[in-house]
């Protein structure tokens, strides 16, 4: 059986990752193909950058439909990047490939109307969070909801001295994680914003780190971080040279350096469920540029845009839309300080983190792709 994977942005591709793991444990021999769709523009952010970047789209679907078909795959799997995966699912059914959407748009929060382009784009819809079953079904969408896919893979492997050590910090030392986004585009603003917070965060708790996870790419381009980056892949340390504000770029080992944070800066978006899952406490924020964030007051139609206080369907934990970094810093202080404030926020993300169950979430993906393409050879 070949399967053929196509994820466009980091979040989809760790998906992707833990889809290939779990899919040569339950079904030897199957190929996993990842889709590489050469000349991508690249994910985008906002509404507005969504539109610019439509004309550009039109060649990648084309191409990346053709690049899809010469592979003759028994079944396709398209995880999340709606503005790719909704017109080149409805084109491969209509080539008469079956396709699996894993992570389908948040027609909750805005676009109602993609459900019915979602519906086209495929046969079988697997949905990240338990409350997005129900509406889709209510749509004709064949949607199911299995347990959130990363919730048995969330897992810190090295303890909070090890990971220190890493770090090149000492054992006494605390710190702060800062997770600035995987697109260019978020990592470009928020990353001076993280950077900023945490300078004013070290006037209001004096002696606290930061560390900052960033992308293999992102990390290489920072001059004070890459070459003498924190090893947290098994090597010994070498340190890691603070940043003017003394804060230390890593990209590997994330969950270690989640676990293990005082709090966790983090912006809006998957990383954030993954938190609630370590049980970090943790404050979220987000950034659009001007023209977005008037379409998105327009258009968006939910309480909360941070994926805890979404599932809690209350604030939890505290997010907010352009925030300075003296604002940041106020809400993560508390975080550190305050033991009554970490231990409700603790709490909170216990049950948020329930809302995530089953566990066996991948499993169950892999298993519906593998019954999805069995029946193709069969109508073969």
């Amino acid at each position: 059986m070949r399967v053929v994977v196509s994820a466009g942005e980091a979040s989809g591709r760790v998906m992707l990752e833990q889809f290939r793991l779990e899919m040569g444990r339950i079904e030897p021999g199957c190929e996993v193909v990842s889709l590489a769709e050469t000349g991508e523009p690249g994910p985008v952010f906002g509404f507005a950058e969504g539109l610019r970047s439509g004309l550009r789209s039109q060649d990648l679907i084309g191409r990346a439909g053709e690049a899809v078909e010469k592979l003759k795959p028994d079944v396709v799997v398209l995880v999340s990047f709606s503005g790719l995966h909704l017109p080149l699912g409805r084109r491969l059914r209509r080539r008469g490939l079956p396709v699996l959407y894993l992570g389908p748009p948040q027609v909750w929060a805005w676009g109602g109307w993609r459900k019915r382009r979602l519906r086209q784009a495929a046969d079988k819809v697997v949905c990240l969070f338990r409350f997005e079953e129900e509406p889709l079904r209510r749509a004709g969408v064949d949607a199911s909801y299995f347990g959130y896919p990363l919730l048995d893979s969330v897992k810190p492997e090295s303890s909070r001295a090890e990971t220190l050590r890493r770090l090149g910090l000492g054992p006494g030392d605390r710190y702060v994680v800062f997770l600035p986004g995987s697109r260019p585009a978020e990592t470009a603003y928020h990353v001076p914003l993280f950077e900023a917070t945490h300078e004013r965060l070290r006037e209001l708790v004096p002696g606290i780190r930061g560390v900052m996870v960033v992308r293999d790419a992102d990390a290489s381009q920072r001059p004070e971080a890459r070459s003498q980056e924190p090893d947290l892949q098994g090597q010994e340390s070498v340190g890691g040279r603070p940043s003017a504000v003394g804060v230390l770029s890593v990209s590997h080992g994330r969950y270690e350096v989640m676990r293990h944070a005082e709090c966790a800066c983090a912006v809006s978006g998957t990383v954030t469920a993954e938190l609630a899952l370590l049980g970090v406490p943790m404050a979220v924020c987000y950034h659009l540029p001007a023209l977005s964030r008037t379409l998105a007051r327009l258009l968006v139609h939910t309480s909360y845009f941070a994926l805890p206080n979404v599932l809690a369907g209350i604030r939890v934990v505290p997010e907010e839309l352009e925030p300075g970094p003296g604002k940041l810093a106020a809400l993560l202080a508390p975080l550190i300080c305050d033991a009554e404030e970490r231990s409700n926020q603790a709490a909170a993300l216990r049950r948020v983190a329930a809302e995530l169950g089953p566990a066996g979430g991948m499993e169950r993906v892999c298993q519906t792709a593998v019954e999805m393409g069995r029946g193709t050879r069969g109508r073969g």
